[in-house]
């Protein structure tokens, strides 16, 4: 039997028309997930709290210490009154505060150094960069400022002249010292802590003209010879040293 375009047509029809459709599930694009049932994020720490274990910012510090100090200074001048003992030890203490933000702090400190020649004392700015790991705060920076001799012992200063030498009372020594400065300190909380430092400072010193002693006046008038030329000199000019120190002590340290 000879088939015809009219059977053709009507036999694909009938296929089309016995496939099942296409349910609208499957046209739909997937359902987004469920919040809900996500698997939970970890807990994200504090980046404060993670930084610095809780201590905090810190704003002020106060701190106060102790410990040892060396000197080696070069004489004030060898044609004038000068320091005879250039090596001196003795012990330290001092006081300072400050502010502080972040890894930078910025402050002053007053510092006696009880050495076996003369008495020192020195008011000071210092700065400090700060590396707090944990609750250990190991720092580095510079400190300089104002140096005063307090009172030179009998033995430090002599005069050239043989006929006498010059009071304590008389040398009125001054001048400045700069150096750097590393310590570390140890926090127990956010209020106190230990610490420990090392300072190197280079120190210049200036004596100005010191009047005649009553000593060498007195054997001047007794034995009527006038003072020569050299003689006066000693007395008229002033004198300068130089040299290095090292101190180093322990403190306890109040923070707000």
């Amino acid at each position: 039997m000879k088939r015809t375009p009219a059977f053709a047509a009507a036999a694909t029809m009938g296929i089309l028309l016995a496939a099942p459709p296409a349910s609208a599930q499957d046209l739909q694009p997937p359902a987004p997930e469920d919040p809900d049932n996500a698997a939970p994020l970890p807990p994200v720490k504090p980046v404060e709290e993670s930084a610095d274990s809780g201590l905090g910012l810190e704003w002020v510090y106060i701190t106060a210490g102790g410990g040892g100090a060396y000197t080696n200074m070069a004489s004030l001048s060898a044609s004038n009154l000068q320091l005879q003992q250039t090596t001196s030890t003795g012990g330290e203490f001092d006081v300072g505060a400050g502010v502080r933000l972040f890894f930078l702090s910025v402050g002053v400190r007053a510092r006696d150094l009880q050495l076996s020649a003369f008495n020192l004392w020195e008011l000071d700015a210092e700065a400090a960069l700060h590396m707090r790991i944990w609750h250990i705060d190991p720092y580095f920076g510079a400190r300089g400022g104002y140096v005063t001799v307090g009172g030179l012992s009998s033995g430090a200063v002599a005069s050239a002249m043989a006929a006498g030498t010059s009071t304590t009372s008389d040398v009125n020594v001054h001048g400045f010292n700069v150096g750097p400065m590393f310590g570390i300190d140890v926090y127990f909380s956010s209020l106190f802590s230990v610490g420990a430092e090392v300072n190197a400072e280079f120190l210049i010193l200036e004596r100005p003209p010191v009047p005649i002693p009553a000593t060498v006046q007195m054997a001047q008038q007794a034995s009527g010879v006038p003072l020569t030329a050299q003689q006066q000199k000693l007395y008229d000019q002033s004198g300068s040293s130089a040299g290095l120190g090292v101190v180093g002590g322990a403190h306890l340290g109040i923070h707000f």
